[in-house]
């Protein structure tokens, strides 16, 4: 666990986005082998979805990892953010991006912290997948304004949420060729099926701790929307996880490190 803060006055902190050199910016992402028997649903990612109305999701965060890689993730208090372990195992620093709807763009709301106080799940394993959550400790309690707040976490003992629409948010690419994730925030509706009918897709690979929506009408996930939130009815259900090596497009499901499985370590980190 890395435990060093970059300490700073927020002046120094709160810095333009465009300060950010996004052209050296790559995404941070898990693709995934579905079995050949996969079923695929018909041949929109985020695919499928469309700009949000600017700060209308106010608990979303981007975030740069050691200034090369990119990621998302949701503002689970004013220390904490929750995303994925795959975006930040082995990462020295990561920049938290608030308030921002056009990354490209300096935004009065945009708020830019960098940490160095990152905490992995200690029983991530890339090969399986297992445990991909990690929390992101901010250098100081961030002052909660109309575009940055807070989400709520779905309780340790939620039901399975299958057959309910979700709401998928990020700055990921928009589709298998786009060149470059979205300058802006876009959002998806996706339903939620069970890990039954998710195993059909990924074998093993599905387990208690995940999470999946339906991949139909071509609508999930895509490359830069890894450790973002996946949320229900106004909690956060999921953190993006991986995708279908067959493309965002395929049909394929898409995903989530499962909130609910997560919550006790989570709350003896942050207490949350």
């Amino acid at each position: 666990m890395k435990t060093a803060i970059y300490f700073c006055a927020v002046l120094s902190c709160a810095v333009a986005a465009e300060e950010v050199n996004w052209t050296s910016i790559s995404t941070n992402d898990v693709e995934v082998d579905p079995l050949p028997t996969a079923p695929v649903g018909p041949v929109e990612k985020i695919v499928g979805g469309s700009e949000v109305i600017p700060n209308s999701i106010p608990y979303q965060v981007a975030l740069i990892i050691d200034s090369t890689s990119f990621c998302g993730g949701s503002l689970i208090s004013r220390d904490w953010v929750l995303t994925a372990a795959h975006c930040t195992t082995g990462a020295s620093f990561v920049r938290v991006v608030l308030g921002a709807h056009n990354l490209r763009r300096g935004e009065a709301t945009t708020v830019m912290l960098t940490t160095s106080s990152i905490i992995n799940h200690p029983q991530y394993n890339r090969a399986t997948l297992t445990n991909d959550v990690a929390l992101i400790r901010l250098p100081f309690s961030v002052r909660l304004t109309r575009a940055i707040q807070l989400v709520t976490l779905a309780p340790a003992n939620s039901p399975s949420f299958a057959g309910s629409v979700a709401t998928l948010s990020g700055w990921g690419k928009t589709g298998d060729n786009t060149p470059a994730i979205s300058s802006t925030l876009n959002s998806v509706n996706v339903n939620v099926i069970a890990n039954s009918l998710c195993q059909q897709t990924y074998g093993g690979l599905i387990q208690p701790y995940t999470i999946c929506t339906y991949g139909g009408a071509r609508r999930g996930g895509c490359h830069g929307d890894s450790g973002g939130p996946l949320t229900v009815n106004g909690y956060q259900v999921g953190v993006v996880s991986f995708v279908s090596s067959w493309g965002c497009q395929s049909g394929t499901p898409t995903a989530f490190s499962r909130v609910s499985y997560f919550r006790n370590w989570i709350a003896a980190h942050t207490g949350v």
